[in-house]
């Protein structure tokens, strides 16, 4: 006979249902050891049969080391789970290891989390999925970031010179407006021959000459250039003014940008 008291304890541990708790001591005979692994066995599985569901929601967690600073993403099936307390402690603990771990790549922090993920999937009842991780190194640079109240979007920025007001802005900056690059020319061409030939698309059945075709197109080219470059974009904060005016004396040398779902 398994009793209640037993079965809270194994609960208390592992934070896994009462039922799930109890079939896991029934199969071990009461020991609370071995119905641990049998839990975290099980948890494999579950999480294995999971894995196709979609996972349209989640978190985002911002992070600095000693030597990077890092956005992570966390997608979970509803919104409901992101919000959960025991989920919020599991990103705690991923934001923690990443702070002292600083793994090289997504596929290490899947690999070294392992675990706590199974965990989680196990006491959520939800797929969640580790889906993105990029780190910006601190060396030779001052890094802010930003991150916005519903824990869904952030971004980050280095700066030449530590000023922390301006990369905070810079950093809102960023999350806003979503650049494609820090100047025009570092915009993708690929992205570049993509809208040109929508714009070309557009004047197809225009009766205008070539000549004027072509100059509204590099019109339209260089207006996206400029929407779309973060030194050209008007501050949000005062868009009587461009980026590259209040940056000063000081020089953006990275940008990096993650919102839940992109």
């Amino acid at each position: 006979m398994i009793s209640a008291q037993l079965v809270k304890e194994l609960r208390d541990r592992t934070g896994i249902s009462m039922m799930d708790c109890k079939s896991a001591l029934v199969e071990t005979n009461g020991d609370v050891d071995k119905a641990i692994e049998v839990l975290r066995k099980k948890s494999v599985l579950k999480a294995e049969k999971k894995s196709g569901r979609a996972t349209n929601e989640g978190s985002i967690l911002v992070g600095h080391g000693k030597n990077i600073s890092f956005i992570v993403e966390v997608n979970t099936e509803t919104d409901f789970a992101a919000k959960d307390q025991d989920f919020q402690k599991f990103l705690e603990l991923l934001k923690a290891h990443c702070i002292n771990s600083e793994p090289s790549n997504l596929d290490q922090l899947n690999e070294e989390f392992k675990q706590p993920l199974l965990d989680i999937i196990q006491k959520i009842g939800e797929n969640i999925k580790i889906s993105f991780y990029e780190k910006m190194e601190t060396k030779d640079g001052e890094i802010s970031s930003y991150e916005h109240t519903d824990g869904k979007l952030a971004a980050l920025v280095k700066l030449s010179e530590k000023d922390e007001v301006l990369g905070k802005d810079v950093a809102m900056q960023v999350a806003a407006n979503n650049p494609l690059a820090i100047n025009s020319d570092q915009i993708d061409e690929k992205i570049i021959l993509k809208e040109k030939e929508i714009a070309l698309a557009t004047l197809e059945n225009e009766n205008k000459p070539d000549d004027i075709k072509e100059k509204i197109v590099l019109g339209k080219i260089n207006k996206f250039k400029q929407e779309n470059s973060l030194l050209d974009q008007a501050f949000i904060k005062n868009p009587d003014q461009k980026i590259h005016e209040i940056i000063s004396g000081n020089s953006i040398l990275e940008i990096m940008r993650r919102k839940v779902g992109e």
